[in-house]
């Protein structure tokens, strides 16, 4: 059995904001007693322990670490099970298990950040957003102040910041979008990321290793292409009903050039991690030519949209890819973090046609985009 004791007190000792002088005069020991235990150097009285266990609110077995294999393997399966979405939705919602999980495993941060994102995820109303915000708030705070793994420290912050953006939207909020903008100053630019930096190893890398990485951020980058894109000129288009003819075209200029993107880069159709964002340009082209007035555009677009639609829903969980980045790779759907393992792209694709996207009834009710939500039963 192995003893974790000196790196849980250490913990538990900074979550709490306390010196070494302060713990020990609590306990009746000397510091140095307390510094040798924090370096492994010797462990407390056994009749101490249910008094430090108590102290932070823990148990001895907690405190000791005893179960940290067993947990260790439970808390990975739990995150696998979050980022690969590999449950059903009648379990419960988007990642309903992370609360319980974040009750058991408070100290984790991995698990921490999850149960962040996870608060995120179901704040989809004002009433949520600050229902939850305290929290939210309170996690990001402790993975900032005592996690030391950047990935998720990073990550917390990339979460509080689009909460702190819904907070913005909220009348009653304290946040606005001042302290939005201060926040994204403290992140990383797309240079300063791994994938980026890996392209400049080739001079003395593992030939393999940066292909590899080339690879993930040419996927990477184009679904973040598309973003801003389509933010850029949909930005004073929301309500599409209410654009004028020229902001109209300017949208549809723009969701052409993404579409030329995803044919250049996935020729063979198979869109590695953005198989959803290729459907919904088709969708939203779809739209946007319907409110031009041109219906021939319309329908080819929302048929193509509904085929690719249909294809990703029978895809098998690998397909092998063929184009001139990705020749030869294997894209997994039990990977892809933005596909649900019970989620159907039809039967989403078809709510949008039918009771989303502003199409008019008598466009509804024709033969041929009747016969193109036929393709998605």
């Amino acid at each position: 059995m192995n003893i974790y004791f000196s790196e849980n007190i250490k913990r538990l000792r900074k979550e709490r904001d306390l010196t070494q002088e302060a713990l020990a005069d609590f306990l009746g020991v000397s510091f140095q007693a307390v510094s040798k235990w924090e370096r492994g150097e010797s462990y407390p009285d056994i009749e101490l322990l249910p008094t430090i266990a108590d102290f932070f609110s823990v148990s001895t077995d907690t405190l000791l670490g005893v179960d940290k294999a067993k947990n260790e393997e439970e808390i990975l399966a739990l995150c696998e099970k979050f980022d690969k979405k590999q449950y059903a939705g009648s379990e419960g919602p988007f990642g309903y298990f992370m609360k319980d999980a974040y009750k058991k495993y408070p100290a984790d941060f991995r698990i921490a950040v999850r149960y962040m994102q996870y608060l995120q995820a179901i704040s989809d109303t004002h009433e949520k957003t600050m229902e939850n915000t305290n929290e939210i708030r309170a996690i990001y705070n402790r993975i900032q102040n005592y996690c030391t793994d950047d990935t998720i420290r990073i990550h917390a912050k990339y979460l509080i910041l689009h909460h702190y953006r819904s907070l913005a939207q909220c009348e009653e909020s304290p946040i606005g979008y001042d302290d939005v903008y201060k926040l994204l100053d403290t992140l990383p630019s797309i240079k300063e990321t791994k994938d980026y930096l890996l392209c400049y190893m080739h001079e003395f890398g593992d030939e393999e290793n940066i292909r590899t990485g080339c690879r993930i951020l040419i996927d990477k980058l184009i679904p973040c292409l598309d973003d801003a894109m389509k933010h850029y000129v949909l930005f004073a288009t929301r309500k599409r009903t209410q654009s004028t003819t020229a902001q109209i075209q300017e949208t549809i200029d723009a969701l052409e050039k993404i579409s030329a993107i995803y044919n250049i880069f996935y020729p063979d159709e198979v869109y590695g991690d953005c198989w959803r964002r290729a459907i919904y340009t088709y969708g939203d082209l779809g739209e946007a030519y319907h409110l031009l007035g041109d219906n021939e555009k319309a329908l080819l677009n929302f048929r193509k949209c509904a085929e690719l639609a249909k294809r990703f829903d029978t895809l098998p969980d690998e397909t092998e890819r063929h184009n001139l980045f990705f020749e030869g790779t294997i894209y997994k759907k039990s990977d892809d973090p933005s596909v649900y393992s019970d989620s159907s792209l039809c039967d989403l694709m078809r709510r949008y046609m039918l009771e989303v996207f502003s199409l008019s009834d008598e466009f509804k009710s024709t033969t041929d985009f009747q016969e193109i939500i036929k393709i998605m039963e």
